[in-house]
């Protein structure tokens, strides 16, 4: 049979002692895993810390692992926000937050509606956003108390300066030039704080209700009096055209007229050298012919005439021919041949 050993109850003393070494242990292992909070530092990518040894400044952590002396050295917290967007819904919510990690990254700013009056004494809202990033941590959180209400306080106070120099039309019409004119002005007073501001958009300009129905009624009688334009030089260029057609058309009838012409007297000419060379051999065949019978042609052609003149004589009528005695007795002898060869 084995011996069964027996648990003897601890003894009030002992009970103490174990209690306070549990406890002595528990604070030894509380105390280390403070100690390691507040000496081991891990700085994430994009981030830095501003650290600061008996109160003043002594060092910018980078990404990567540091220490940190307890009670000696302290991370300088700074007031931050920013714009939180949940399940990418349209409700945007602002988050306020202490921290001592200074973002290095480009954050945006949306400072809505904002009241201007142009230089004409228009009131009207204008939305806008600021882009910007942090390039000097140091400067960042020592020489500005609350950063992000700084840039935004700017922004607006140079988005008034900037409109209340222009006209209500100049800044529909230049939202180029108010961007780049804000990021001018900007640009000098955020390098003090160690931000530079990398881009300004105006994305909505919004003039008061009687504002925007004077410029309505001006948008639509401009639309009507360009329609009216447009309908007037284009009847003014159909007449033109017209005009063009028409004198074109006068022109070309003027020159196939003179070319008809000139063609009808290239023709008549033409016929007239024919029928004169066509005479002139005739007469010359009858003279050849004439010559042995000692009749000149002349009189030869004007027998013929005669003779053609007198079958068309009307009875009731008298017509005097009046002829050379020569030119007569020709044709009397040359009358008198054809009969006896008859």
């Amino acid at each position: 049979m084995s011996e069964t050993t027996e648990i003897k109850p601890m003894t009030d003393d002992e009970l103490n002692t174990f209690i306070a070494i549990v406890i002595v242990v528990s604070l030894l292992v509380l105390f280390l895993v403070i100690f390691i909070q507040k000496t081991v530092v891990v700085v994430r990518q994009a981030s830095v810390m501003i650290i600061e040894r008996w109160g003043q400044f002594h060092a910018v952590y980078k990404p990567g692992f540091h220490f940190i002396i307890p009670f000696m050295e302290t991370a300088r917290c700074i007031n931050w926000r920013c714009m939180e967007v949940r399940n990418n819904s349209s409700s945007r919510e602002i988050v306020t937050l202490v921290t001592d990690r200074i973002d290095l990254r480009e954050h945006v700013i949306d400072f809505g509606r904002q009241h201007v009056i142009t230089h004409d004494t228009v009131e009207m809202y204008i939305d806008a956003l600021v882009y910007f990033r942090i390039v000097d941590a140091r400067l960042a959180v020592l020489e500005i108390q609350n950063l992000p209400d700084a840039v935004e306080l700017l922004t607006q106070a140079s988005l008034r300066n900037v409109i209340s120099n222009m006209t209500l039309d100049d800044t529909f019409s230049s939202r180029e030039k108010i961007n780049h004119q804000l990021l001018q002005k900007m640009r000098n007073d955020a390098e003090r704080w160690g931000v530079e501001v990398t881009r300004v958009e105006i994305f909505n300009l919004d003039p008061a209700n009687d504002v925007k129905e004077a410029m309505e009624k001006q948008i639509k009688a401009e639309r009507e009096r360009r329609a009216m334009v447009l309908q007037a030089d284009g009847v003014r260029q159909s007449r033109v055209i017209r005009s063009r057609g028409d004198a074109a058309k006068l022109i070309f009838d003027a020159v196939g007229k003179a070319k008809a012409a000139i063609n009808d007297s290239k023709g008549r000419a033409t016929e007239k050298e024919l029928n004169a060379d066509a005479q002139a051999k005739s007469l010359t065949y009858i003279s050849q012919n004439l010559k042995d019978k000692n009749i000149r042609a002349v009189d030869y052609l004007t027998a013929i005439n005669y003779l053609k003149t007198l079958s068309k004589l009307d009875g009731n009528k008298t017509n005097a021919v009046l002829l050379p005695t020569k030119t007569v007795e020709d044709v009397a002898t040359i009358l008198g041949e054809q009969n006896l060869a008859k």
